[in-house]
């Protein structure tokens, strides 16, 4: 099969991207599938010599992505594994374009990745399908409310400890963890930095879980405990800085509760092919449901992979079951 693997991109988790694309890569091609390996902020000459990335790609790497996918090596690819992580490759706007052009990929497409990479729009459907999540509230930088005004109205509403965090990022970029309220102001400005609307979680001190969702399978629960206490980048991207438990020390009737209300957010969110929820379980075996994501990441310390193994699912597998989902799905359209 002619397979393209889309990698890099633009946005703020552009490594972490290149990190997935190349394990993708490597595991199709080990498979015998045919694999145009793409940076997409470079042209597609990059399959036939090396390009030496400069500012001036960076600065043009949407309008290539879009030049790349009308190149006659994608059109003719079979399928195209988006391993984009962020941006436009995680917010509907590559999906919608995949889909106008007929040609399938993996995972949810326009309306699953709009609703699910936007954190107000998946809190309000998780409290419609009474999935519990901690307290929490948004804040538009754009808007009429001054930077003052915002953090004025953050203290009213909020004790401390709070986290703070752009509304649309992934990989904790712009997360802080608000410990005083003179700090308030500092984790507003670096939210926004990154977008304008923000938002703001009560912050719950509970076990870091997660569960894996490929096609109609839930996987095992997932809990992940990293070396700071707090699974930031680095401990979600450095080899050692996480200790990974799969399946969770839970009891069976709490996994199956998270499984149950993981399926509820994917269907909620209106997601497919698979995807991975992450959580916290507070005291008193509080559950509390943070996001969805639905291009988890594909690297050496990736969760959804690990997760996949428990349930005797290798990587190569898990790769070939995800591609099939999205043929089925998306030659349909």
């Amino acid at each position: 099969m002619k397979i393209t693997v889309l990698k890099g991109g633009v946005s703020s988790e552009r490594d972490v991207s290149l990190s997935s694309g190349d394990k993708i890569v490597q595991a199709l091609s080990s498979a015998g599938h045919e694999v145009y390996n793409l940076d997409t902020i470079l042209p597609i000459e990059q399959l036939e010599t090396n390009i030496e990335i400069s500012k001036n790609h960076l600065d043009n790497g949407k309008k290539n992505l879009v030049n790349l996918l009308m190149s006659e090596k994608v059109q003719s690819s079979d399928f195209v594994f988006n391993a984009l992580h962020g941006g436009m490759g995680e917010n509907g706007i590559l999906q919608g374009i995949l889909q106008t052009l007929g040609i399938s990929f993996n995972g949810a497409g326009t309306e699953g990745c709009a609703i699910a990479m936007d954190k107000v729009v998946s809190k309000l459907l998780f409290e419609r399908y009474k999935i519990p999540t901690p307290k929490w509230a948004h804040y538009n930088r754009s808007g009429s409310l001054s930077i003052d005004q915002i953090v004025k109205e953050i203290q009213n509403e909020f004790p401390t400890p709070m986290v703070i965090k752009p509304s649309s990022e992934g990989s904790t970029y712009g997360l802080s963890i608000v410990e005083n309220i003179m700090d308030i102001k500092e984790a507003v400005v670096k939210a926004s930095g990154f977008e304008s609307e923000i938002l703001v979680e009560e912050y719950i001190k509970g076990r870091e879980l997660t569960v894996g969702v490929v096609g109609d399978q839930i996987l095992p629960v997932l809990e992940i405990i990293p070396k700071h206490g707090f699974y930031d980048y680095e401990c979600k991207y450095t080899h050692g800085m996480s200790e990974y438990i799969v399946p969770a020390k839970i009891d069976s009737d709490l996994a199956t509760e998270i499984q149950k209300y993981t399926k509820v957010g994917y269907e909620a969110l209106k997601c497919f092919g698979y995807g991975r929820m992450d959580l916290l379980l507070g005291e008193n075996r509080q559950l509390y449901f943070l996001e969805y994501n639905t291009l988890p990441g594909m690297t050496a310390t990736s969760l959804v992979p690990k997760a996949a193994k428990s349930a005797g699912m290798s990587f190569e597998d898990l790769l070939e079951k995800i591609i099939r989902l999205g043929i089925n799905k998306w030659q349909k359209i």
